[in-house]
């Protein structure tokens, strides 16, 4: 596929980030979107972005870090985001080409008007790169007890996953469980189907089993809501698109003593696999946390963990 590249970048300031709104002239007019431009020539993307700051908004950005490539196909194109953010620029942006700027709350950012190719952008904003996966407790209070320990220690995504539990039991749980998570600002999803949401609706979401959203041929669950989804493979990862997920795990990336049957792919096709990908990854299977840093040089959000992340009472 034939793709433009493009630059993009994200300026971030005490929580907020940087948009500018699409003139009258341009595609996607009324569309708020983050600043930058087309690579050209032999250009890198951060060297193409560090040119189109200075031309959109007259700042000097430094200290790009990468957040996310995007491939994306509209009608009659396609375009490849290269997407970095920093907070380390001098000079305060302005729409040095007669485009309105404004400096937006990352939280509210599902609410603004982007071009379709800019979700998972929002996203991977929104989303932390260490995402803790609930393991083995004795009971609620010892599930709660590692929850919030975990909370403590900075963890800010997490899913609730104890599929031996009777339902009764689970959803007793989640009711506790989001209600610390939300004490904690903590983004809480549950592991489970989507009718969960009906009697948990404080939780921020749902992530579905690799089996069960075959289920599906739209999104399950309202877009105001996380949509986790679990894959292994490319047909696995396509049918998470088709249903709209908003972030996918891809496992296993190392062989692990939960899953002896499957071999780990391996970096190298995790970065392959991830490449073809519009919306955030995290690499599950045998991960760490310092398995975050390679998780993001292969294009990933960061890493999901069960053991990794899971508190130790003991």
């Amino acid at each position: 596929m034939d793709y433009k590249e493009i630059a993009i970048g994200v300026l971030k300031r005490d929580g907020l980030v940087c948009l500018t709104l699409r003139q009258s002239y341009q595609s996607f007019s009324g569309c708020w979107e983050f600043s930058g431009g087309k690579v050209e020539g032999r250009e890198l993307p951060a060297e193409a972005l560090t040119r189109e700051m200075k031309e959109e908004l007259g700042v000097v950005v430094t200290q790009w870090q990468p957040l996310i490539v995007i491939p994306w196909q509209y009608d009659t194109f396609a375009v490849r985001l290269h997407v970095f953010e920093s907070d380390q620029f001098c000079g305060e942006p302005k729409g040095c080409e007669g485009q309105a700027l404004q400096w937006v709350a990352i939280d509210e950012l599902g609410g603004m008007n982007f071009p379709n190719a800019n979700k998972g952008i929002v996203t991977a904003l929104q989303l932390a790169s260490q995402y803790m996966i609930s393991g083995a407790f004795t009971d609620e209070r010892d599930a709660l007890m590692r929850l919030e320990l975990g909370f403590k220690q900075g963890i800010s995504l997490c899913q609730l996953r104890a599929k031996s539990l009777d339902q009764a039991i689970f959803i007793s749980l989640a009711h506790e469980a989001t209600s610390l998570a939300k004490q904690y600002g903590v983004k809480m999803l549950l592991n489970g189907s989507p009718e969960l949401l009906k009697q948990l609706p404080d939780a921020t979401g749902i992530q579905l089993a690799s089996h069960a959203m075959f289920q599906y041929s739209s999104r399950p669950i309202s877009s105001n809501k996380l949509l986790g989804v679990s894959t292994h493979n490319e047909a696995e990862i396509e049918q998470a698109l088709k249903i709209d997920a908003d972030f996918i795990l891809l496992s296993p990336v190392k062989k692990t003593t939960s899953h002896p049957d499957m071999d780990g792919m391996g970096w190298m096709h995790f970065a392959e696999l991830v490449a073809k990908v519009p919306v955030p990854v995290f690499a599950l299977g045998g991960m760490k946390p310092e398995d975050v840093a390679k998780a993001k040089q292969c294009g990933a959000q960061g890493v999901a963990a069960i053991s990794g992340f899971w508190p130790n009472m003991l």
